[in-house]
């Protein structure tokens, strides 16, 4: 009987110190990100959607809370670089953001934008590209075409090479950070560095030199490096110049030979006229 007094005794002391013992503490307010995932990308340029959970913290309008602090009520400021952008109390958010990467931060604040001792936050790593979020980027010269004087005629000194890509956005270079599946496409001529393409239109050379020339065009990120793996094209075709032959010299002369005919024509017709007039003005008097 001593025996199982003393257990339960002790059975009883272990439950209340237990309980109330400074390790044991009410669960606090959570936040947590579920959507997008951690390094997520976000493709075809569209806004990031953010959609968080609270518990055991009320969300409340910014202003409208308690006046003073509170660990239970408030509402979630939104950071991105850890510049705040906004302050929510809804579960979900939209963010409109330009090609890059970014931290997005949520923190739980008190009405009066005080944080949460201890601070409650959750981030997630997110990449923005203007192209699609999956796919492998290709690109593919569709056909060349001599411009003059008649396509398909390697006459000329002028050529069209068109293209085709897909799973690819094309941007103005310089636009910040390179993202995946985002870019401008390279050009080159004779494996020189010739142009950087930002637009679905065809690519004219003109002036080209007689014989073979080779032309690739290669898709590229924003700092011009090319991606991986490759993704490029080329195409290899022959000028051959049909020279137009000079006719100057010859229209000169033939000029002044008409110049001459005419300046003849005039000077006898005037002379005929001037004689016609003598002889007529002679034989007219001797008559009267």
């Amino acid at each position: 009987m001593r025996a199982a007094a003393f257990v339960l005794t002790g059975v009883l002391l272990f439950l209340v110190f237990g309980l109330t013992g400074p390790g044991v503490r009410a669960a606090g307010p959570t936040l947590t990100i579920v959507s997008p995932a951690d390094h997520a990308v976000i493709g075809n340029g569209t806004s990031v959607p953010v959609i968080f959970v609270v518990s055991d913290f009320n969300l409340t309008r910014p202003g409208a809370g308690a006046p003073g602090p509170s660990p239970t009520e408030g509402h979630v400021d939104v950071y991105v670089d850890g510049v705040l952008t906004m302050a929510v109390s809804q579960e979900t958010i939209e963010l409109s953001l330009a090609s890059g990467t970014y931290t997005i931060l949520l923190r739980l604040v008190s009405d009066n934008g005080t944080a949460l001792s201890p601070d409650v936050t959750s981030s997630i790593s997110v990449t923005v590209t203007q192209g699609p979020a999956v796919g492998t980027p290709r690109i593919e010269i569709s056909y060349v075409e001599i411009m003059y004087p008649n396509p398909g005629l390697v006459l000329g000194r002028d050529v069209i090479v068109s293209f085709r890509i897909t799973d690819f956005a094309l941007v103005p270079p310089g636009r910040g950070e390179p993202v995946p599946n985002e870019g401008h496409i390279a050009v080159f001529l004779d494996g020189v560095y010739y142009m950087a393409m930002t637009a679905f239109r065809p690519i004219p050379f003109s002036d080209l030199v007689d014989g073979e020339h080779t032309v690739m065009v290669r898709l590229v990120d924003d700092a011009g490096r090319a991606l991986t793996p490759d993704a490029s094209d080329s195409v290899t075709f022959r000028i051959q110049f049909a020279a137009i032959v000079d006719i100057n010299p010859y229209l000169s002369i033939t000029q002044i030979v008409l110049a001459g005919a005419i300046f003849v024509v005039l000077f006898y017709r005037r002379l005929g006229r001037n004689l016609l007039s003598t002889f007529s003005a002679r034989f007219g008097g001797k008559k009267a």
